[in-house]
């Protein structure tokens, strides 16, 4: 009997985790027309670099600015690591500037350093309970974002960065326990 529920609870948590996946990979982002804002969500700095991740994503929030001219960029994440020299935000930020976004529509929320926090401080920064708003995050991570933003009180149409080929196997593991432990956690 006891092999029985050991393969039933294998046989569940493979068929979850590729729903999971599968949602994840085919979710590319629903963001439609002008909003407000744009919360950039960061990723790793080391040192005073941006790694290809984060870029790809500040990359992306630079297209989706110079399509919607009105919209204000949040660059959100704060210092996370002890190999870190500037924050995620502020990584965020340079490069937006680099891609030709004026720096007058950039606010940086530097202070958080896990997604639940990028949405609270960034709702305080915004200050506007009626802003409409999208979200911006890797392919991988823009599903339990979204899940966080709401749960955060933010409704958010979501915009997708892609994320490096190398990485992607282990991006989607790591996010699929990720997503599990929120959801389970609660947090």
């Amino acid at each position: 009997m006891d092999y029985f529920f050991t393969a039933a609870a294998y046989i569940l948590y493979l068929a979850v985790g590729l729903f999971v996946i599968a949602e994840v990979k085919a979710h590319k982002g629903n963001a439609e027309g002008e909003k407000d804002y744009l919360l950039i969500l960061g990723c790793r700095v080391r040192g005073n670099e941006a790694e290809e991740t984060l870029r790809m994503r500040a990359v992306r929030a630079a297209e989706y600015l110079k399509e919607h001219r009105e919209t204000v960029a949040v660059a959100c994440g704060g210092i996370v690591h002890d190999d870190q020299y500037i924050s995620e935000a502020q990584a965020i930020e340079e490069i937006l500037i680099a891609e030709g976004i004026e720096k007058e529509r950039i606010i940086r929320e530097d202070k958080s350093t896990t997604t639940v926090e990028n949405f609270k401080n960034a709702k305080k920064l915004i200050g506007k309970e009626d802003s409409s708003l999208a979200l911006l995050s890797s392919d991988f991570h823009l599903m339990r974002a979204r899940l966080i933003a709401k749960r955060a009180g933010l409704d958010c149409q979501t915009v997708s960065a892609p994320s490096p080929e190398k990485e992607k196997a282990k991006n989607y593991m790591r996010e699929f326990f990720a997503l599990i432990i929120f959801i389970i956690g609660g947090k």
